[in-house]
Formats: C-alpha cells, structure tokens, sequence
C-alpha cells in the first residue's frame, strides 16, 4: 500500500511526507503553519514546492475525509 511508504521532503532537516500530513491533522492549515510544526523548507528551501505539493493534498485529503462523515 502507498500509505506505508515515506518519502523524505526536506533532507536538511530529515523530515519525511508524513510528518507533513501529521502537522496538517494537528492543525497546521497554512504553508507558514507547517514550517511552524515542522521546520520544513526553512533552510535552503529547495523542498518548498514538494512540501507546498503534500500540504495542498493533505489539506484535500482532510476536506473530503470531513465532507465525507
């Protein structure tokens, strides 16, 4: 299953894709919100497009998980 692979995002600081999407369940709505919750892209922010990439589908993912109950 896809869900059970982890891909790492942002090497500078090893923070793989799911705790991306765990950040955005604790919260984080925002691409500044996520770098608050995980530091992600706040060194030589080369991963910006690919966490802003998981953010909007983790964000999409919870919207219509919510739409869904």
């Amino acid at each position: 299953a896809s869900e059970d692979r982890t891909m790492y995002v942002c090497l500078c600081h090893g923070i793989r894709d799911r705790e991306l999407r765990d950040a955005v369940e604790r919260g984080a709505e925002t691409f500044e919100a996520l770098q608050a919750y995980t530091g992600v892209s706040t060194c030589c922010r080369t991963c910006e497009p690919t966490a802003r990439e998981v953010l909007d589908e983790a964000l999409a993912s919870r919207s219509f998980a919510t739409q869904a109950a």
